[in-house]
């Protein structure tokens, strides 16, 4: 029996708008008739539950406890749960583990005796996690298996992200209402309105025909291949994320089959859960790279990364082979020549340490001068020279 659950941990920098999609989750719970529980902190009698003397009863009851009831926990400041400090917090961390773990399994049970009372429940909760990137994040990556249980999503946000967004919401200033924003979530809520009501009039049974399941291993096999690329240490912790990879795929295509009101699975629903995770899949390989190939005894990080960068820049110049107009450098060729540099790491980890030395492009911007002005620490240009890209270093331009 597959339990459909998925928990979501969301990292990313502050003021970047987290709140908004949490907002949105709340609000569809409750138009669902589910319980939403928000949680900042809490002991974990408060958690799973409790005793008190009841007068009137003359013994000893239970007080339920917030996993006993609640369908969704949603923490806006998750990172209570990663730094831990007390042992109140440990114990929580302890609890979400538990409610994770499928609903079929004996595993996925609370067992707690307090004096003459016995608390025992199977928590059903599913979880929305959300956090700026937290001080122990890469102890709980190599030391617990919390972070294998979720979704877990990395989303670093550059100052091009920020000012996008800005240049949307100005946009659209003028357009959106209170009216046309409750109208469209009524449309949304009546489709999931619909295909609540239809799917809890029976047992729900999801069809997955052996063709399907190949698919699944094939999209799977996808996935893996990437860490092949990854440095050792990190493709070691990202060989843990395979087995619960294979059950996100599965549940997110399960998902897309019973939104769409279908008991069987499809091509369709598998390339939905691919497209939907690849994104996901992919930043958390930089990330896990970044956070372990480059340990924190390694204080000067950023520097090694500029010097060997213009190093690999300024060979590259006087090599000529891949150079234009004397300055430009071709791209793909200083980060093929990176990778063995930075530990033998991934194209994608490579490319996202060179992103971090580039000025943003100038296309699209109002204000270009004011943005280069901000940028003026960056140590590349990149322009397409017959639809090729190259990098240009800013003191070889002066020159």
């Amino acid at each position: 029996k597959i339990d459909p659950r998925i928990s979501l941990f969301l990292i990313k920098p502050q003021g970047t708008g987290k709140g908004a999609g949490y907002g949105f989750c709340e609000n569809v719970a409750v138009y669902l008739g589910l319980k939403f529980q928000h949680l900042t902190e809490s002991t974990d009698a408060g958690l799973i539950g409790t005793k008190v003397y009841d007068e009137e009863l003359r013994q000893n009851v239970i007080v339920p406890g917030l996993l006993q009831e609640a369908d969704i926990v949603g923490m806006e400041e998750a990172s209570a749960l990663i730094d831990y400090t007390s042992e109140f917090s440990r114990k929580n961390m302890l609890y979400v583990q538990i409610t994770m773990n499928p609903l079929e399994d004996n595993s996925c049970r609370i067992v707690k005796k307090l004096g003459d009372i016995i608390i025992d429940f199977k928590p059903h909760a599913s979880f929305i996690l959300l956090t700026y990137p937290p001080d122990k994040l890469i102890e709980k990556l190599t030391k617990t298996g919390f972070m294998d249980r979720l979704v877990l999503i990395f989303e670093d946000v550059t100052l091009a992200d920020r000012l996008e967004t800005i240049r949307i919401m100005s946009q659209r200033t003028n357009i959106s209402s209170k009216e046309s924003n409750a109208e469209q979530f009524e449309n949304v809520m009546h489709r999931l309105k619909t295909v609540v009501d239809m799917f809890a009039r029976e047992k729900v049974c999801i069809t997955i025909s052996e063709p399907m399941e190949a698919l699944l291993i094939k999209v799977i096999d996808e996935f893996a291949m990437k860490t092949l690329d990854a440095s050792p240490k990190a493709r070691e912790k990202l060989e843990h994320f395979i087995s619960r990879l294979y059950e996100i795929i599965k549940k997110l295509a399960i998902h897309h089959a019973i939104l769409s009101a279908r008991h069987e699975l499809t091509s369709g629903d598998i390339l939905y859960a691919r497209k939907t995770y690849q994104p996901i899949w992919r930043n958390l390989i930089i990330s896990i790279e970044s956070l372990l190939i480059i340990s924190q005894e390694e204080r000067y990080r950023n520097l090694r990364i500029i010097r060997t960068a213009t190093d690999e820049y300024e060979s590259q110049l006087k090599s000529g082979k891949f150079v234009k107009e004397k300055v430009w450098v071709r791209r793909r060729t200083m980060i093929e020549n990176l990778k063995r540099i930075w530990d033998n790491c991934s194209w994608e980890t490579a490319n996202a340490n060179l992103r971090k030395l580039e000025r943003l492009p100038s296309a699209g911007f109002t204000d270009y001068e004011k943005i280069m002005q901000y940028e003026k620490d960056k140590i590349f240009e990149t322009s397409h020279i017959e639809g090729t890209e190259y990098k240009i270093g800013r003191a070889s331009c002066r020159e």
